[in-house]
This record gives structure tokens, sequence and C-alpha cells, in this order.
């Protein structure tokens, strides 16, 4: 399960990176527009835009591993999900809402920060796909002690 201190974290406008690797053990990266905890804390959904993650989407249905990188810009208080792949389907309408609310959070983050809200902007596009996840371990991110140890 997420301990309660992650899901503190990735409640807020955490900015969220998704790896992936292909069977010649080669990594991907792209960046997630959201991240929702499921109610029993042993799941995460986390909202791809297609046009720019075919490469993670296809490991995904190849492997089903991934690992999510969630930093809140704002301290750099940090975690590492990774799990196995439990389902991708298209976003729904709670899932629009929640991305928008991510959206919103991550460009305040964003702001605190001294990036323009225009540029924020221009990166986020609205998801396509939820990729629903089984999270099998969490890990503290965070600089400092106890970086990379399991929770």
């Amino acid at each position: 399960m997420i301990p309660p201190a992650m899901v503190d974290l990735l409640q807020t406008g955490v900015s969220v990176v998704v790896g992936t690797r292909d069977a010649n053990l080669m990594p991907e990266c792209t960046r997630a527009w959201g991240i929702r905890i499921g109610k029993d804390r042993s799941t995460v959904t986390i909202f791809l835009t297609e046009a720019i993650s075919q490469k993670t989407l296809q490991n995904l249905r190849e492997n089903g591993l991934v690992a999510i990188s969630c930093t809140r810009p704002t301290d750099h208080v940090a975690c590492q999900l990774k799990g196995r792949l439990r389902a991708i389907r298209p976003v729904n309408q709670r899932d629009q809402e929640h991305s928008k609310t991510w959206h919103r959070e991550f460009i305040g983050e964003l702001v605190a920060i001294g990036v323009p809200p225009e540029t924020g902007e221009a990166l986020i596009t609205e998801p396509a796909l939820a990729v629903e996840v089984d999270v099998i371990d969490v890990f503290h991110q965070t600089p400092g002690p106890g970086t990379g140890e399991k929770m």
C-alpha cells in the first residue's frame, strides 16, 4: 500500500514522469498529466496523451512493468512507485475532471518556482488514455537521507 505521507504528496500538483522498458531493456520515458490513487491505496491511475506516449504504451502492453516518479516542484519531495499494468482505457468524465484539477495544481507549483503560467499551460495536453497500475513497491526519493529506501 502507498504510505499516508506519500498519499498526501500524490494528491498535490506533482510532476509525474513515467518510465518503462522494452524487451531489450531500452528505457523509455514520458510525462503523465496527473495521477489518482485508488481507494485501497494499492493502485494508481495515470493519464497519458496517446500521441506522445506510443513507445511507453507499447512497452506496457508487452511487459506491463512501470516506474512512476512523482516530485513536487516547490520542495522536491519525491517518491517512485513501481508497478504492473492493470489496464489501459479511454479516459472518462471522472478522469477528465481529476486531470483538470491536477493541471491547475501543477501550474500553481510551476508558478511558485518562477515558471510563467503560459509555459506550463502550453506543456499540458488533454489526456486520451487512463493507465491503471497495481503498485508493487514505493520508494522514498526526496533528496537527502533515506533517498532510495523502500517505504
